[in-house]
């Protein structure tokens, strides 16, 4: 099983592949953690691009660690994970919104958000390398 855990030990966003042992992984479980919030999803791959396009974003930030302007976005498929990024007062600042739709008329389903501080050294780096090995299955 791979893991990649994004933020602090009480604070965190954990993806976790579907366990499947034939490379990329079909789903992601999302699990978002907060003192007093624990949300989870499961998160489809891109059935062109696979989770690619999420390893690309956390390289960007590794990339750009000095900082940017301006908020950055990572939406999965069907709009069940979404990380905002931004580089304010020396820190990576992720906003991270995971929600599930319900079919029901009237019922939209529920919507949890959270914020998480990365620093934009090694602990980003460690993030982007966990991302890449879940995004690629290996």
């Amino acid at each position: 099983m791979i893991q990649a855990r994004i933020g602090s030990d009480h604070d965190f966003l954990r993806l976790t592949a579907d366990g499947s042992d034939d490379g990329a992984p079909q789903y992601l479980l999302a699990e978002l953690r907060l003192q007093g919030l624990s949300a989870s999803v499961q998160v489809v791959h891109h059935y062109a691009t696979g989770f690619a396009d999420l390893a690309e974003f956390f390289q960007q930030h590794v990339n750009d660690w000095r900082g940017w302007d301006g908020v950055r976005t990572w939406e999965s498929l069907e709009r069940d994970l979404k990380i905002d990024a931004s580089h304010q007062y020396g820190h990576v600042q992720l906003r991270v919104t995971i929600q599930r739709f319900q079919p029901d008329w009237g019922n939209d389903g529920w919507t949890a958000t959270g914020d998480l501080t990365i620093e934009p050294g090694e602990q980003l780096s460690q993030i982007a390398q966990e991302v890449k090995a879940l995004a690629t299955g290996s």
